[in-house]
């Protein structure tokens, strides 16, 4: 539904160029508008836009299904979802054209208005979207209608705070947000200790031994303070503690004694995951915020689609973060395996202490949050408005910008 984000995915996913035989698609008279949608006239530079999007996601269905980037010719004789390319992709350029007209009735309806820096703001994004896809003009896409775009991305930002901001009738209170934050999401502080030497290898049984009773001592170390503050900062001791023994073993290792037996090092570890690392303050260095496990994604910006993910059950990650949100007692350091060759010692701080104007409660994290958490809602929300929409189409628009018309092929250089 946001058509910033359409902007920027369209410029991603649609090879454009003038390499086809033909004309540049030309705006005449008897196809300047492409359909009337609630007695708004939908200009054909909007709906030869959203064609082209269409294609691209064509073309990304042809390829997930044969596993190969496709041709022009080949999305054009392909059927998907049972229906013949042509008409999927235009289905799909009205149903966005529909989305597009919902937001600005919806806007008409809550009385709303653009500042003018928001009109400048989006002026801007216009201008650079246009500017970076020279092919939106080579198929009569015009910077109005790129505006038009812009603008309605801005409306649809105020309808969505409109009714899912603090004030909103679909929202909720700012101490309801905090929860909902607090309940997804964790504050954690960790010392990774590596199962591995430094050549990749596995260490000897006895030299595991001797890492996990180092990470039991290490949890205790940080358990032996009594605020928590002070074991959130002792965790960076203990870090310093174990690099220093780290370095002292590959200098052993570096360095032998003629006729001594080497010491195995052992490596740190850098382990893949999906976690932020906070940069906000001293106060927070080396702390992470990490979310809870969740069939779905979602996006930052504030009206993104959530949109169903494969989740792996199985990966160290999802296991990771389940025992976070489950297991690990909070203020509580605990020793735990991440995978077969990296140990944590970890622990839990009190999100809420982070919920401050100068760090993850300033107006960015609220507006993220409120996505996350009613962004779907809203989609559905603003899709009933659009299906209700009377529509009458343009069918002499529709023939002439018919997807494979436009120019598709990419640029040979």
């Amino acid at each position: 539904m946001d058509n910033f984000r359409k902007i920027a995915a369209a410029g991603l996913s649609v090879a454009l160029s003038a390499s086809m035989f033909g004309c540049t698609p030309a705006i005449g008279a008897g196809s300047k508008n492409a359909m009337t949608i609630d007695g708004y006239d939908v200009p054909a530079g909007l709906f030869i836009y959203y064609t082209l999007q269409g294609y691209g996601e064509a073309a990304s269905e042809y390829q997930n299904k044969n596993g190969s980037a496709p041709t022009v010719d080949d999305v054009k004789k392909t059927n998907i979802d049972s229906t013949d390319s042509t008409d999927w992709i235009q289905n799909k350029a009205t149903k966005y054209c529909k989305d597009f007209v919902a937001v600005q009735r919806e806007f008409e309806l809550i009385g709303g208005e653009l500042t003018d820096d928001e009109k400048d703001e989006a002026v801007e994004m216009a201008e650079y979207y246009y500017s970076s896809d020279p092919s939106l003009a080579d198929n009569g896409v015009g910077m109005e209608t790129m505006k038009l775009m812009a603008e309605s991305s801005y409306k649809e930002k105020k309808i969505f705070q409109h009714y899912y901001g603090f004030d909103g009738e679909k929202g909720c209170s700012e101490d309801e947000l905090k929860e909902y934050f607090n309940d997804n999401f964790a504050r954690v502080k960790y010392v990774s200790i590596s199962l591995l030497d430094a050549d990749g290898n596995k260490v000897t049984a006895d030299q595991e031994r001797s890492l996990r009773k180092k990470a039991e001592d290490y949890a205790k170390q940080i358990n032996d303070k009594a605020r928590e503050i002070d074991k959130m900062h002792e965790v960076d001791a203990v870090q310093e503690k174990h690099d220093e023994y780290v370095e002292s073993l590959q200098t052993t290792l570096a360095a032998p004694t003629v006729g001594e037996e080497t010491t195995t090092t052992v490596a740190e570890t850098t382990t893949e995951s999906t976690e932020s690392t906070t940069t906000t303050t001293d106060q927070f260095a080396n702390e992470y915020i990490i979310q809870k496990n969740t069939t779905t994604t979602a996006s930052a910006d504030s009206t993104e689609d959530t949109e169903t993910s494969a989740v792996d059950t199985e990966s160290a990650d999802y296991k990771y973060k389940e025992f976070v949100f489950n297991k690990l007692e909070m203020d509580k350091a605990t020793v735990y395996d991440y995978d077969e060759n990296t140990i944590y010692v970890i622990i839990r701080g009190d999100l809420h202490e982070r919920m401050t104007e100068d760090d993850y409660w300033n107006e960015s994290y609220i507006e993220y949050l409120q996505s996350m958490r009613y962004s779907g809602e809203f989609k559905d929300y603003l899709e009933e408005k659009a299906d209700a929409l009377s529509f009458e189409k343009n069918k002499s628009a529709y023939r002439r910008y018919a997807p494979f018309k436009l120019e598709l092929e990419e640029k040979s250089k």
